[in-house]
């Protein structure tokens, strides 16, 4: 009994992956913002994200920039980080700098909220949160 619990353990060593023959990756990415915020001020920054962030990824949405975008909230007492921000690409390509996505975005980000708006909103939130990491992740698809 032994020898088949060791070898059951051992096995998975000897086994090898091959990309494209046992999995690929997909040509989405999504991009994690890994937020700590400080006790008491979650909910504020979840309103607070939600006139900005939130509102910036919808047009960003709706200008067919981006796929998708999310907002996570730990659940669990005491958890750091506790907040998660997505935002889901077609491609890298998508995540790279343009000129003419930056403007389509801005002209129609400006209609939404003011420049004065978003930093009296946006300037507190160093004082309640930290970002603490930003990942960019790609989903593995098994075959």
């Amino acid at each position: 009994m032994k020898k088949l619990l060791l070898a059951a353990l051992v096995l998975p060593i000897f086994i090898k992956a091959e990309p494209w023959v046992d999995y690929e990756l997909s040509d989405q990415v999504t991009e994690m913002t890994v937020v700590t915020v400080k006790p008491g001020y979650k909910d504020d920054y979840l309103m607070g994200i939600k006139k900005t962030w939130v509102d910036a990824c919808s047009i960003q949405k709706e200008l067919g920039h981006i796929v998708s975008c999310s907002v996570y909230s730990a659940e669990t007492a005491g958890t750091d980080p506790n907040v998660f921000l997505t935002i889901t690409y077609a491609d890298l390509a998508a995540m790279g700098p343009n000129k003419k996505r930056y403007k389509e975005f801005n002209d129609a980000w400006r209609k939404k909220i003011s420049e004065t708006d978003q930093d009296n909103i946006a300037g507190g939130y160093g004082d309640i949160r930290e970002i603490v990491d930003l990942v960019v992740l790609r989903k593995v698809n098994f075959k």
